[in-house]
C-alpha cells in the first residue's frame, strides 16, 4: 500500500510538471510559426521590390544605350527629330499622323 501511494504522488507531480511544460512548448512553436510566417511575407515583398527596381533599371540602361547612340555624331539630327514627333507632336510635311482612338 505504501508503495502505491508513493507511484500516485510522484505520477501528479510528473502531471504538475507536464502540464507547464506542454504550454511553453505550445506558446513557443505558436511564435515560431508566427515569426516563419512573418518573415516569409517579408522575404515575398522583398522580392517584388527587387523585380521592380530591375525592371527600372533594365528602362534606364535602354534609354542610356539609345541617348549614347544619340549623342554621336551620326544620330543628332535623328535625336531632333525623335523629340519632335513624340513629345512635340510634330511631323515632316509629306507625312500624316493617324490617331487610333480605342472605343470604349
Amino acid at each position: 500500500m505504501v508503495s502505491e501511494a508513493k507511484l500516485k504522488s510522484k505520477s501528479g507531480k510528473r502531471n504538475v510538471l507536464l502540464i507547464p511544460f506542454i504550454l511553453i512548448l505550445i506558446v513557443t512553436l505558436c511564435y515560431v510559426g508566427y515569426s516563419f510566417i512573418t518573415l516569409q511575407i517579408e522575404i515575398n515583398n522583398k522580392n517584388a521590390q527587387l523585380q521592380q527596381i530591375t525592371e527600372q533599371t533594365e528602362q534606364i540602361k535602354a534609354q542610356n544605350q539609345l541617348l549614347i547612340r544619340y549623342s554621336e555624331d551620326d544620330y543628332k539630327v535623328e535625336y531632333i527629330e525623335n523629340i519632335a514627333r513624340e513629345d512635340l507632336d510634330y511631323a515632316l510635311p509629306e507625312e500624316r499622323i493617324y490617331y487610333i482612338v480605342p472605343i470604349d
